[in-house]
């Protein structure tokens, strides 16, 4: 047992405990093979395309190995920046190479397990290049931009909104209220945003905090006044001011710059989106949309579904008439998706993403409107956009293979082989006993606001004996906090990084905060339920020691079969070329 024995304090994790200081080998391996494997698409000029390793055919450049010591966790370093340094680093990234070839010789890309992976993963990958290359990467923010944005900033908008399907729909109800017809009565009776019960009116806001599609608008609008139609990613939309005022704002201009890029960003890529729907002419029906609300069982509550008290299988149906089966929800190319196509895909989506009545009509919407994206984007991206065709992309497209297999390699050639006793278990345990620990874990909740002053009555409120949850309800700017009603769940310190420094500062489970500012605002949390740490029994510790000692043993065997590899393919080191290059990090 003395090859297995690891200093220090240790502790678990799973989802009971945290885990053994030592990392599991595969993770590790993983880790190191997708961060070499993205350096490889780096450009290089004169010093750095010097070749100071060849792999068979694959060559390992002085710019390769330099992106590999700047990126690289400091755990995968030499200690020196000698040339004994530089051969330990060059060593890791010549041994990706070694079990990249070992997995296509082995015949891994021809497997039907690899075919279908692959094909889950080309579509996502495709669809992130093209975006990335189309839009992400020609994005440029200016100064001037950013010294605009933060004077925007420093005004609230009091909003009502319509939001329809059609562009000339649209129209024809500007044209109404324009004409003397109620914006709110409009929006009751044609407006599929769940807003619609109240007049389309959503409250107020600040700019940096509203849909950025909503405020390029609102920039050109008065008091009083109806926006034109604005396309969103559900439908159309007509936006009314009922009032602007001037704040102090709650962000600085970094957080400008940064929404500024995001936005910019967002707008690209829905402009694309929007090029692609006219040249695929989707089209949407409303009659259809409106039979797939009606259909939609009573929601579900967030907290029933994070204590599986509803599940898929007993989770309450879609009540879909069989005559409407075969309606036509929507139409693209020379696609269609009928209200039959709309069941399927409700059965397969995840609870909290399937829509419900809550979130309005619109959000049938967004949820076809991903599944005809996910059916069109990539054959849009690889036959129109050519996007395989740009070198950079095209090389991580092959390195993204070579992730699979190797990982493959590694389950089947070295984690698979590995076996771990009961003694080796118990020894472990007994030797280590008095340093593993489950550590404390708290269920918090969380109310988020724009404003300081909110923040403070939320306090008080909750000092009087007001409900945490409804006041959650009532404030919270987070959607997804008022679904769950701001609870966490039971979870570690590190989970939800804005909050947990203050909320597992608190004493005892009943204590609400004080107001604090976070990146998104300011926050009010409440501790609910305390679970201390503990020393796990031999029996709840035994998986994760078990997977522990198993990432030991494979990382020693993994080393054993990489001097057998190795021999299998012809290596050439240049330790003039290697001497260099510059190692600017080492481990100590």
């Amino acid at each position: 047992m003395e090859g297995l024995r690891t200093g220090g304090a240790v502790a678990l994790m799973g989802d009971l405990y945290s885990v053994i200081r030592k990392e599991s080998t595969l993770r590790r391996m993983i880790l190191l093979f997708v961060l070499i494997s993205v350096l490889f698409a780096t450009g290089c000029t004169k010093r750095e395309e010097l070749v100071i390793a060849k792999v068979e055919k694959k060559e390992i450049t002085i710019a390769d190995f330099e992106k590999a010591a700047e990126l690289l966790d400091n755990k995968f370093l030499p200690e020196t920046d000698d040339l004994e340094g530089r051969k330990k680093l060059l060593d890791h990234i010549i041994n990706k190479e070694v079990m990249a070839l070992k997995a296509r010789d082995a015949g891994y890309e021809t497997e039907e397990w690899f075919q279908n992976l692959w094909q889950r993963y080309r579509g996502p990958f495709l669809v992130a290049a093209l975006m990335d290359q189309l839009v992400r990467k020609k994005v440029v923010v200016t100064e001037e931009e950013i010294d605009y944005y933060f004077e925007k900033m420093q005004y609230e908008y009091t909003l009502s909104q319509i939001i329809v399907t059609g562009e000339d729909e649209a129209w024809e109800l500007r044209e109404r209220i324009s004409g003397g017809e109620d914006f709110g009565e409009m929006a009751k009776k044609y407006s599929l945003h769940m807003s619609a019960e109240s007049g389309g009116f959503v409250g107020s806001n600040t700019v940096g905090s509203i849909l950025w599609w909503v405020e390029e608008a609102l920039f050109d609008m008065k008091d009083g006044d109806v926006s034109p139609p604005l396309r969103t990613s559900y439908g159309w939309a007509l936006l009314k001011v009922h009032r602007i005022r001037k704040v102090e704002p709650g962000k600085n201009r970094d957080y400008a710059a940064k929404r500024i890029r995001g936005v910019k960003e967002k707008k690209g890529i829905e402009n694309l989106k929007a090029k692609i729907e006219k040249d695929i002419g989707l089209t949407w029906y409303t009659d259809a949309i409106t039979i797939a609300y009606d259909a939609l069982p009573e929601d579900i509550k967030i907290e029933d579904i994070m204590s599986y008290k509803v599940t898929r299988k007993n989770a309450p149906k879609l009540d879909l008439p069989d005559q409407y089966r075969d309606m036509i929800i929507c139409t693209f190319a020379d696609e269609s998706y009928t209200l039959s196509d709309f069941a399927e895909h409700y059965e397969l989506l995840g609870l909290p993403d399937r829509p419900n009545r809550g979130r309005g009509k619109e959000n049938i919407i967004l949820t076809m409107h991903k599944k005809v994206f996910d059916t069109v984007l990539p054959d849009y991206a690889e036959q129109k956009a050519k996007i395989l065709e740009i070198p950079e992309v095209l090389e991580s497209y092959e390195m993204r293979k070579e992730q699979f297999i190797v990982q493959r390699l590694y389950q089947d050639q070295i984690y698979g082989e590995v076996d771990v006793s009961t003694v080796e278990i118990k020894a472990y345990y007994d030797e280590n006993k008095d340093d593993i620990i489950v550590p404390e874990q708290r269920d918090y909740s969380i109310i988020l606001v724009s404003k300081e002053e909110t923040a403070k009555e939320i306090k008080k409120r909750a000092d009087s004996g007001y409900d945490f949850a409804e006041l959650a309800k009532a404030y919270s700017l987070d959607p997804t906090v008022k679904e769950n009603l701001g609870r966490t769940g039971m979870t570690y310190s590190g989970h939800f990084q804005d909050y947990d420094q203050i909320a597992f500062s608190l004493k005892k489970a009943g204590s609400v905060s004080a107001p604090f500012r976070t990146p998104r605002g300011w926050a009010v949390v409440k501790v609910e339920e305390i679970k201390q740490a503990k020393t796990p029994s031999m029996l709840d510790a035994t998986s994760t020691i078990k997977k522990s000692i198993t990432a030991i043993k494979a990382e020693a065997l993994l080393e054993e079969k990489l001097q057998v590899w190795r021999e299998g393919y012809p290596i050439e080191i240049s330790e003039g070329n290697l001497a260099k290059a510059e190692l600017k990090r080492t481990r100590l």
